[in-house]
C-alpha cells in the first residue's frame, strides 16, 4: 500500500510541476469514472470503477501514461474485496479535427484484497488475503475534443493477469491538456 501512495504522489508533484511551469501541450491529466466486471479466482462482480492518470506526449503519434485504477470495492454480508491498480502504458493516436482516436497497450500491477469466511458452522472463523498480480492492459477509446485543452474521453480497458484475475472496464472520462 505504501508504495501506491509513493507513486499517487509522484503523479500529483508531476501534474503541479507542469501547472507550475506552463508546460507544451504535451502532458494532460485524466480523470474517469466507469463500470468493471472482474473475475478472480472463482469469483465475479460488476462494479462502478474510477481512475486518474498522467501522460506525456512521446511522438506525435504516441504517449505515454501511467495511472490508478480503483477497479472495484465489494462487500456483501459474508466477505469483503477490494481491488485497485498501477498502470504504465503506451497509447497510440489516430487524430481528427473532432478528436484523437486510441489503442492502449500497458504493464499493471492489480492488488487485491479480501477477507471471506472460511471457518465451519460450529466454528466460525473469517480469513484475509492480499495478493499482488502482474497483469497486462489493452484499451481501444476515442477522445473527443471538447474546447483547446478539454477532452471527454470513451475507452475500454481490458485487463488481465495471473490467478485467473480478469477485469473489463467501459469508462468515461474527462481529459484536461495543461497548456
Amino acid at each position: 500500500m505504501k508504495q501506491y501512495l509513493w507513486i499517487a504522489g509522484a503523479l500529483v508533484a508531476g501534474a503541479l510541476v507542469c501547472f507550475k511551469a506552463e508546460a507544451a501541450p504535451e502532458n494532460y491529466g485524466l480523470v474517469s469514472v466507469g463500470y468493471t466486471d472482474f473475475e478472480f479466482d472463482g469469483g465475479s462482480d460488476r462494479e462502478v470503477a474510477y481512475s486518474v492518470a498522467y501522460g506525456h506526449k512521446i511522438h506525435r503519434q504516441w504517449y505515454a501514461e501511467a495511472g490508478y485504477l480503483n477497479l472495484f470495492d465489494y462487500s456483501d454480508n459474508s466477505a469483503e474485496a477490494e481491488g485497485e491498480a498501477l498502470y504504465l502504458a503506451v497509447l497510440g493516436k489516430a487524430s481528427s479535427t473532432t478528436g484523437e482516436l486510441f489503442y492502449k497497450l500497458g504493464v499493471a500491477r492489480v492488488d487485491v484484497a479480501a477477507t471471506i469466511p472460511c471457518g465451519t458452522e460450529t466454528a466460525s472463523a473469517s480469513c484475509s488475503f492480499d495478493n499482488g498480480i502482474a497483469a497486462g492492459l489493452i484499451g481501444l477509446g476515442f477522445d473527443y475534443y471538447v474546447s483547446q485543452n478539454s477532452m471527454v474521453r470513451f475507452e475500454y480497458t481490458y485487463i488481465g493477469g495471473e490467478d485467473s484475475f480478469s477485469t473489463n472496464m467501459l469508462s468515461l472520462g474527462f481529459r484536461y491538456n495543461f497548456n
